[in-house]
């Protein structure tokens, strides 16, 4: 579905400025991450909202949104099981909670996979000046979270790790047809 709205979209651009510099897929996967980066959002906020743990949800998903962003990790082929996914996650980790030494055993293990494994990026991206420092970033926000204790950045941070890990096999082959355009 947010395939179809992002390739939508894109052709309309291109039709508007066809001899523009930006193919029709590079556009269409620029869009499509837009389009779920903010359908995520507003899915969690409302199901949270629904829910009673608005402020508790909306941790989880910066959490991972912004570990993410600097740890890389899989993902699913399809747009729209990705937004469905991270609002199931986002909106059940503030049910759960956990004792202290659980917290500190879970985060000490999160640490552990963000040191050997971040960044992990299962597409090719044009690293820049400051990509050294992304492993730094993810073992930061684990270390704070010794201090914070937070059960929800506790499980955010699990989530992210194990995306990380090198036996998955990303969907975003099937999502980005030419990589040299990126």
């Amino acid at each position: 579905m947010l395939e179809t709205l992002s390739r939508h979209i894109a052709s309309e651009i291109k039709k508007a400025d066809p001899d523009g510099p930006t193919s029709v897929e590079v556009m269409e996967y620029a869009i499509g991450v837009k389009i779920t980066e903010i359908s995520a959002v507003l899915m969690v906020a409302v199901m949270a909202w629904i829910t009673g743990h608005f402020w508790g949800a909306l941790l989880a998903l910066a959490t991972i949104m912004f570990v993410r962003r600097f740890s890389g990790g899989v993902h699913f082929s399809n747009l729209t099981l990705c937004v469905c996914f991270t609002t199931a996650i986002c909106v059940t980790i503030p049910f759960v909670s956990l004792s202290l030494s659980t917290i500190l055993i879970i985060n000490a293990c999160s640490l552990l996979m963000f040191v050997v494994y971040a960044p992990n990026h299962f597409i090719y991206i044009n690293k820049t000046k400051h990509h050294k420092y992304y492993k730094t970033i993810c073992i930061l926000v684990c270390i704070l979270n010794f201090f914070i204790q937070s059960h929800i950045i506790c499980l955010s941070l699990i989530i992210q790790a194990f995306s990380i890990l090198p036996f998955w096999k990303g969907g975003e082959r099937k999502w980005i047809r030419n990589w040299r355009e990126l």
